[in-house]
Parts: structure tokens; sequence; C-alpha cells
């Protein structure tokens, strides 16, 4: 019998699909509990990206938004459109540069955020109670290598 846990022999790629699936479900059942079950895939994450603690909700740049995403621009652009239409979002020429566009959250996307972040935080909770705090600043060090990675390889 080995002394190895049994994720050393996992590949990395699959452990985080596994992470993004815990992240992605949890904040999809507090969804459904908002009423918010008509958000779009990746919707939550443009959703959770807006700042929603601001007093008033604050215009982004719509690029910006949805820029980590890795999507194309007519991708990105229909799903902003679907926020929008679903009222989520609202969306703005942004004043200074009429090139652009902005959007913020409305009241209804500002309540999605909020249960988004909630889902979150219960995740990183129930993190904190299997893992040391040592090993969870060793995890956020490990994934943020591959932001290093991408840098580096030009993507």
């Amino acid at each position: 019998m080995s002394d190895r846990a049994w994720y050393t022999d996992v590949p990395v790629p699959q452990l985080m699909r596994v992470a993004r699936d815990v992240y992605r479900e949890a904040a999809q059942r507090a969804l459904d509990s908002a009423g918010c079950d008509d958000i779009p895939r990746n919707g939550a994450f443009v959703l959770a990206g807006l700042d929603h603690g601001a007093p008033e909700p604050v215009f982004s740049a719509q690029a910006d938004v949805v820029g980590s995403l890795g999507l194309s621009k007519q991708a990105a652009s229909q799903l902003i459109d679907t926020l929008v239409l679903r009222e989520y979002l609202e969306r703005r020429t942004d004043p200074v540069d009429r090139r652009r566009m902005e959007v913020r959250l409305t009241d209804r996307g500002r309540t999605a955020a909020i249960a988004i972040q909630a889902a979150i935080d219960a995740i990183e909770a129930a993190l904190a109670q299997l893992i040391t705090d040592e090993e969870l600043c060793g995890l956020r060090a490990g994934l943020a290598a591959y932001r290093l990675i991408r840098e580096r390889s030009g993507d």
C-alpha cells in the first residue's frame, strides 16, 4: 500500500475541472434559490465579476467584463445581449469613448451577483475546513502560476 495521496496521480486539469464544477454547481443552486434560473452559460462569471457591493452600481467596460472568459467578440456580445434582455445588466455607450460599451448590474443582476458570492463564500469556508491555511496559500500560488504561463506564452 502506498503512502501517496490518491490525488497525486490525477492529472491537474482533471482536478481543476472538478473545482470549477463545484463552484459552478453551487452558484447554480444559489441562483435557482434566488429566482435567477435563466442565466446563460458563463453568465454567472460575468455577473460575479461586476462590483455588487458598491452603493450605486458602477459601469464597467464591456470588453473588460468578458475578456477573461476567452470568448469570441461575437459570443461575448451575445452573452451580454442575453443578460441585458433578461434584465441582469444595463448597457450604455461609454460617455468618454463613444466606440466602447459599458455594462452595470441592475437590481436583478445585483441579486444574482450576491447569490453567486454567497455560494463562493460557502465553498471557500468548506475548503478552509478541509485544508490548512498554508495549503490554501499553496493552492492559490499554484493556480496563479498558470497566469504567468499564459502571459509568457503570449496568449
